[in-house]
């Protein structure tokens, strides 16, 4: 069976070491031994992998030699295609993506901890294999996990708040403590649902001022009992909070997590500093308080679950979008400079 007469598909490529993709008539991928081919239906662009890929920042210019390459690492769609040695997976089931791959055989995967291994693949990102921003992507059968009735763009969004839920597993949070969040962006409102979800009693979420028109907003309408804008805070938010998720990756957030997280509390490290800039710590004064830091990178099985479960119930439209025909792709990376949306996508 052959997804068209042609055996061929469009792709958005990354062709060369400059600003820009382009779109290409490629090969359609087979499965091999132990994957799956998807009929992707959407794919995010993520603003610190191919939002800066597409634009050829500094921090991502190693690909140069690998080119071309096909990227996008968050997607959803339909099982297509079985390869050998596939059990459980039957084609037309809508499934989310893992793009991190263990090797499965380290002490790391061994725990459950594949985002970890010293050995791990990103699907889309790794130089090896290859990503979604086409119509079809072959993946590990491991890698799949079923979404049911839900959406292909809230697939997308699992990865995000999969992330966010792995952060309050891997904390000492508990329901009826306060959080704040920094960051509404993508993560950030995934740590702000993740929180809702868990039973935070109350939740401040702190942006920039860029953020006061839009997101903030948004993040109101998704839980949060306070927002603040970071340029209005002076020493600290006007409560320590119990747990503080970082989800900015950006030195004056992780300033205003250090002065607002209280005595014997918690700050969770997900937001990744790009670039060669580092982030000053006053360790001395989080030791004597008995702050903890918590570091979170990817997620585990049990993630997965529950974010599907509380996407299951939760109505997540408002962080969804906007989207955008693959055909438009420069729209949608324009889109995503100018900061319009939460989690944009692609649809092949």
């Amino acid at each position: 069976m052959t997804p068209n007469a042609t055996d061929r598909m469009t792709a958005l490529v990354k062709t060369t070491p400059e600003p820009g993709m382009a779109l290409e008539s490629v090969p359609v991928p087979e499965p091999g031994p132990g994957e799956v081919r998807i009929r992707v239906e959407s794919v995010g662009i993520d603003g610190g992998a191919e939002a800066l890929i597409y634009d050829w920042h500094e921090s991502k210019r190693h690909y140069a030699d690998a080119l071309p390459q096909l990227f996008g690492h968050e997607f959803a769609g339909t099982v297509d295609a079985i390869g050998p040695d596939v059990d459980g997976v039957a084609t037309g089931e809508r499934v989310a993506v893992e793009p991190i791959v263990g090797c499965g055989h380290c002490r790391c995967c061994r725990s459950g901890s594949f985002a970890i291994c010293p050995d791990r693949r990103i699907l889309g990102l790794d130089t090896e294999l290859d990503g979604a921003l086409a119509e079809y992507a072959v993946v590990p059968r491991e890698t799949i996990y079923p979404i049911g009735s839900l959406s292909a763009d809230e697939g997308v969004f699992l990865e995000l708040l999969g992330l966010a839920v792995r952060g309050i597993e891997r904390s000492g949070f508990e329901p009826g403590d306060s959080v704040a969040i920094t960051g509404p962006g993508p993560v950030g409102i995934g740590a702000l649902v993740a929180a809702v979800a868990g039973g935070a009693s109350s939740i401040t979420v702190a942006g920039t001022d860029a953020d006061r028109g839009d997101r903030l907003p948004l993040a109101r309408q998704l839980g949060a009992t306070r927002t603040v804008v970071t340029d209005d805070v002076e020493d600290g938010l006007e409560e320590d909070v119990d747990v503080f998720i970082e989800a900015a990756g950006h030195p004056d957030a992780f300033s205003l997590a250090a002065s607002s997280t209280r005595r014997g509390g918690e700050i969770v490290q997900i937001g990744i500093f790009h670039g060669a800039e580092t982030v000053p710590v006053d360790l001395t004064r989080l030791v004597r308080r008995g702050v903890s830091i918590t570091t979170v990178y990817g997620r585990r099985d049990s993630s997965w679950r529950r974010a599907i479960a509380i996407a299951g119930d939760t109505d997540l439209s408002p962080a969804l979008g906007p989207s955008y025909p693959l055909e438009d792709y420069e729209d949608a990376f324009e889109a995503t400079r100018q900061r319009e949306g939460i989690k944009i996508t692609l649809r092949p």
